[in-house]
């Protein structure tokens, strides 16, 4: 009995071992590695080199495509795993995980007011971003000296982990916090073309151009292909700018008078011609965003002092001579209007006097008109002969008539404010050839 069950045991164990044998015959059982990212199965790969391979070839060619220092996004994990037939498909996995896989990399955030405005991929590039904003409203001037340029918003850099999109070149930086927009409408200059018209083109206003493009604040003059914004500027940082200027200004002169009695009281004329001095004036001049907000003068130095400008003006109002054939037609009174006045339409001259002042004729002659008109009033007109005459209106009375002789110094008249007159007073013409001429040119002052 005990002879049967050895022979059992010893059957059994022979076919335990066959069947092992063959089956490890059969299926070979190895370690693969089973990859993950962020819990999901993208497959198997053969070995950690192999994983490791893999994930340092994706990295490779997207640190080559964008130029920036990366790392994965998600979690990527590889665990050994035993398999009776081990199954890895390299390719697969590296396919798998080229669909999936997202990267990030460490930028440098430019931080305003406490909120992150955009990433550069270095630090030094961040603060050349700041710089050139910092710097570009400064005026590039040989009148122009910078005392000092401050971002005033509160600005942090700092690191921070971000997508490679959003990365900026600092070009692209510094224009995005200039206009405030990603895109803006833009205007190419030709030739012929100014500022008036081409706000008058694109429909805006010369000062909404000069806010959308703040390089026009330092000259108004455009250049062909220049390219203009169109939407007017909103700057991410606030930029003040101090600077001194310097400016040459004129110095007004001032204008001195002196009368003298030999001058009729509507002449004058200039003795000295007035000349403007010159100054240079320096200014301390702040400005925000490239808008002047204020200015100072801190020196100012005269260069050359102003010539005062000198008129010498007549007084006299009455004849101190005759200085030709006539003679003045009153005794009394004083001239209140003189040839040319009213814009010219003046044709004589009118002279104060009460009503019923003599009047005398200016020389001897032949009188052809006495009588009343809408305008002289009643007037008196006497022919002196070789194309001259005198008339004498808004007379109270008129005491010679057409056709009569009369002598030199006679009375004719008496002085009115007959007609078109708003006082007593005569009104003394001399004609020559039917045309009105300055009676004064035959008196002197």
């Amino acid at each position: 009995m005990k002879k049967r069950i050895l022979l059992g045991c010893l059957a059994l164990l022979i076919l335990m071992v066959a069947t092992g044998s063959a089956a490890y015959a059969i299926y070979r059982p190895g370690f693969v590695y089973r990859v993950y990212i962020d819990g999901e199965d993208v497959g198997a790969v053969a070995s950690i080199q192999g994983y490791t391979n893999i994930l340092e070839d994706l990295l490779n060619k997207e640190e080559a495509q964008v130029g920036l220092n990366l790392k994965f996004a998600q979690e990527i994990s590889a665990q050994r795993e035993l398999q009776l037939k081990p199954r890895a498909d390299e390719a697969h996995v590296k396919t798998a995980l080229a669909a999936r896989v997202s990267y990030s990399t460490m930028g440098w955030a430019i931080v305003v007011n406490d909120e992150s405005l955009l990433w550069t991929a270095t630090q030094e590039q961040a603060q050349e971003v700041l710089t050139q904003v910092a710097n570009f409203f400064v005026h590039d001037s040989a009148k122009c000296t910078l005392v000092s340029t401050e971002i005033v918003d509160s600005v942090e850099i700092c690191p921070q982990e971000v997508v490679p999109e959003d990365i900026w070149a600092v070009d692209a930086a510094v224009d995005y916090i200039l206009q405030g927009r990603e895109k803006t409408e833009t205007y190419v200059v030709a030739k012929g073309d100014s500022l008036w018209s081409v706000s008058r083109s694109v429909n805006m206003s010369q000062t909404d151009l000069k806010k959308a493009n703040p390089s026009l604040a330092k000259s108004n003059v455009l250049k062909t292909g220049q390219v203009l914004n169109l939407v007017v500027a909103e700057p991410k940082l606030n930029v003040r700018t101090v600077e001194q200027v310097k400016s040459y200004e004129a110095i007004s002169y001032s204008t001195a008078y002196r009368y003298t009695g030999k001058r009729w009281f509507y002449q004058s004329s200039t003795v000295t011609k007035g000349v403007s001095g010159k100054k240079a004036v320096i200014y301390k001049v702040e400005y925000a965003n490239g808008v002047e907000t204020g200015r100072r003068i801190v020196n100012t130095e005269v260069e050359t002092q102003p010539v005062t400008k000198i008129i010498e003006k007549g007084t006299s109002r009455w004849p101190s001579a005759a200085a030709g054939k006539f003679r003045w037609p009153l005794n009394t009174g004083y001239i209140t209007d003189y040839f040319g006045s009213r814009r010219g339409t003046h044709g004589g001259v009118d002279i104060g006097a009460p009503t019923g002042t003599p009047i005398y004729a200016a020389a001897a002659g032949t009188v052809i008109i006495s009588q009343w008109g809408p305008s002289y009033g009643n007037y008196v007109k006497i022919d002196h002969g070789n194309g001259y005459a005198t008339l004498y209106a808004h007379a109270s009375a008129r005491l010679v008539k057409p056709g009569q002789w009369v002598s030199k110094g006679q009375v004719i008249a008496k002085a009115g404010s007959t007609g078109n007159s708003t006082g007593p007073h005569l009104h003394f013409e001399v004609q020559r050839n039917g045309t009105r001429i300055n009676a004064l040119q035959f008196f002197k002052p």
